[in-house]
């Protein structure tokens, strides 16, 4: 905390270590823009008290902040500086060393040991603060069961921009009974389903955007313990440990997707999941990458699995199963496939099938609270 004479340039700093100005720098970085035609959106906003260092960054849509309790007395000041660079240069830092960060003159100094570096600021004045709300919900949820619910289904997000109202995770209350995770890309279809937490009965329903549901994985992953969550209409907001984060909802109308759940079925079929998808995987060898379809015939004891492929060859393997009904003969595709067995858990796994052309359910027991629907091809 040094100051010039007089008439000069006055120096603020602060001291932090170096953890945690890592930690607190990964959990901004994801929302911050990496490429962007805005500098400003590329920068992280460090906010210090005598205190505390406060990191947030922004995309415009999402809204990042970390809390870092700091040791000794900080000269207050508010700065942004290049998200990307000043995460480069935390990671390379030795942790014993503590790290000293001084602005003078619109620029920061970054000294750590022998290590100096001098980083480019932008006005903080202009950096933009997370929209106020008024939360229709608000309640508590254990990290790690948020972390699961979405982790299950967020795979089956669409990627068409045209159907942005898919480009999400639908959250809702299902009538009150429960809390309810669902994705879908018109393909395949994921649901999972937790207990109501207090406080949740007024959630509207929200379609969460895919880079948000990534950032939040990820954070969640870090934390352990209760997650505070809050939502209305228009917004959601995080409060994970040390960290919040902010993000707009997408701004549409989710499909009815309980209409393409089957909610009876001619067979069921019971397959060991492991010999399943190593199957797969080895008669898919000879599949090209325009055509991914694997045939499955099905009886009372064995499931047949193919794939043939002009340029490649064909493939044939066949293994076990239950099977309760008359032959069957179904395609799919495989990468689809092998994505929801591998958010499945069980030993045994099973699908419940109308007909060659009809919606599949896959799970990992009857009333299991991980539901998958995927839609057969033309084999």
């Amino acid at each position: 905390m040094t100051k010039k004479a007089s008439g000069a340039t006055v120096t603020r700093s602060f001291e932090i270590d170096a953890p945690s100005l890592r930690a607190g720098l990964k959990d901004v970085g994801d929302i911050v823009e990496k490429r962007t035609t805005i500098p400003l959106l590329s920068n992280v906003l460090m906010t210090v008290t005598p205190t505390a260092l406060v990191l947030s960054g922004t995309d415009l849509d999402s809204w990042a902040e970390r809390h870092v309790t700091l040791d000794g007395v900080a000269d207050p000041m508010r700065i942004t500086v290049h998200a990307g660079t000043l995460a480069k240069i935390a990671d390379k830092l030795t942790v014993s060393d503590p790290v000293r960060l001084a602005l003078a003159d619109g620029k920061l100094t970054v000294s750590a040991g022998r290590s100096r570096f001098t980083l480019p600021t932008l006005p903080a004045d202009d950096f933009p603060a997370a929209p106020e709300k008024v939360w229709d919900a608000e309640f508590e949820i254990p990290a790690f069961n948020l972390a699961a619910a979405f982790s299950t289904v967020a795979f089956a997000v669409s990627s068409d921009e045209t159907r942005y109202y898919l480009g999400g995770v639908l959250v809702h209350t299902a009538g009150g009974a429960d809390l309810r995770f669902a994705a879908t890309d018109g393909h395949r279809l994921a649901r999972g389903v937790v207990a109501l937490p207090d406080g949740a009965k007024t959630l509207p329903d929200i379609i969460i955007p895919t880079k948000t549901v990534k950032v939040l994985v990820t954070l969640l992953g870090r934390h352990e313990g209760q997650v505070t969550v809050r939502a209305c209409s228009s917004a959601v907001a995080f409060e994970i440990g040390e960290t919040t984060l902010q993000a707009k909802v997408i701004d549409g109308t989710f499909p009815d997707y309980t209409r393409v759940i089957p909610t009876h079925y001619d067979g069921l079929l019971k397959v060991d999941r492991e010999t399943l998808i190593a199957a797969i995987n080895r008669v898919t060898t000879v599949s090209s990458d325009k055509v991914r379809a694997v045939k499955m015939s099905i009886r009372a004891d064995a499931v047949a699995l193919s794939v043939s492929s002009a340029e490649h060859g064909t493939a044939d393997e066949e293994i076990p199963c239950d099977w309760s009904a008359a032959p069957l003969t179904i395609g799919f595709n495989s990468r689809y496939l092998l994505e929801i067995l591998g958010h499945l858990t069980s030993i045994e796994v099973e699908a419940t099938f109308t007909d060659p052309k009809g919606p599949v359910l896959w799970r990992d027991r009857e009333n299991s609270p991980a539901t998958f629907v995927i839609m057969p091809m033309a084999v």
